[in-house]
């Protein structure tokens, strides 16, 4: 993928995680799933992953949160595929949300 087409789907990755962040806090659960699926789309526009939400692209050649994102998916879909269950959305979301720094240590300690 080019450079310049990396950097925008990285900003609407940035965009959609700090969205999904305030959804989060909100506790608009289906604001928060509609905006994530606009991100998957995304990255299926954009071939890192078919439509069966599968990585298609290694992680490791993408910016930091369309990385940390690929990475959430690929282990979501191994905890689900061990336990048999049927991977959502949700699932995905709430790994990529733990595995951000900003979510980590500003928006998680609030919620105690």
């Amino acid at each position: 993928m080019e450079n310049q087409s990396m950097e925008l789907v990285e900003k609407e990755v940035e965009n959609t995680l700090y969205q999904c962040i305030d959804f989060n806090i909100e506790e608009n659960y289906i604001a928060m799933g509609q905006e994530f699926a606009k991100v998957l789309a995304l990255l299926q526009e954009h071939r890192l992953i078919s439509p069966a939400l599968q990585v298609i692209t290694d992680p490791e050649q993408c910016l930091t949160e369309t990385r940390i994102l690929l990475e959430s998916l690929q282990e979501a879909q191994r905890r689900h595929a061990s336990r048999r269950k049927l991977l959502t959305h949700r699932h995905i979301l709430n790994v990529w949300l733990r595995k951000n720094q900003y979510f980590q240590r500003e928006v998680l300690p609030g919620f105690f």
